[in-house]
């Protein structure tokens, strides 16, 4: 007599590690930084898409990336950032809403993204302008100039201060919610994003 099979045990499925979209207002400062970022953090489902642009045309492109992770069965736990600066934007608060309405997350800098780099040697806690900012950069990164194109993207830094610079831009935060002026000049939540992508990846 033949005996009867029992039933077969389907192997379990592991869950699909969630996805990272970040879409920046910069066509390569952010992104080069962003591509170290990842690499270096061993992440393979992050996605970053320099757009160009002001802040609303980077949310809106965020947007459209939104949409087509809605049609995918496995993207329940994907995320996607819309990431630009303060800067002098005269539709930096519609693009904020925007975004905020939409389920786009912001990684957003004031008054601009280099701020995020400065964190990484030091703390920084006075108004200042982009150019000073990118000043500031210069000074303790030598191979962020305009000659080479303005990049953050030194990966022994990023590997040994990331902790501080994500401290100093909690900080930053804080000390202008304190104040009464929400991400306010100086502050960055790119720690924010950052953090997002080192959680996403698989245990």
């Amino acid at each position: 007599m033949r005996r009867k099979r029992s039933p077969s045990r389907k192997s379990a499925t592991k869950t699909p590690a969630a996805r990272t979209i970040i879409v920046t207002e910069g066509e390569r400062t952010e992104p080069e930084y962003l591509k170290t970022f990842v690499r270096i953090q061993g992440v393979k489902t992050a996605v970053v898409i320099g757009v160009g642009g002001d802040p609303r045309a980077v949310v809106e492109r965020a947007m459209s990336e939104r949409s087509k992770l809605r049609k995918d069965p496995l993207g329940r736990n994907d995320t996607v950032w819309a990431m630009f600066d303060r800067d002098e934007h005269p539709r930096f608060a519609e693009a904020k809403d925007l975004a905020l309405a939409r389920g786009v997350q912001l990684a957003v800098s004031n008054p601009c993204f280099e701020l995020w780099g400065v964190f990484h040697y030091r703390d920084w806690d006075a108004q200042v302008s982009r150019r000073e900012c990118q000043r500031l950069l210069t000074r303790n990164c030598p191979i962020y100039s305009a000659r080479a194109g303005k990049l953050f993207n030194d990966e022994k830094v990023i590997r040994e201060n990331y902790s501080a610079a994500v401290q100093r831009g909690k900080d930053s935060l804080i000390r202008r919610e304190k104040e009464g002026d929400p991400h306010g000049n100086p502050s960055t939540s790119v720690h924010c994003l950052t953090e997002c992508i080192i959680n996403a990846r698989l245990p």
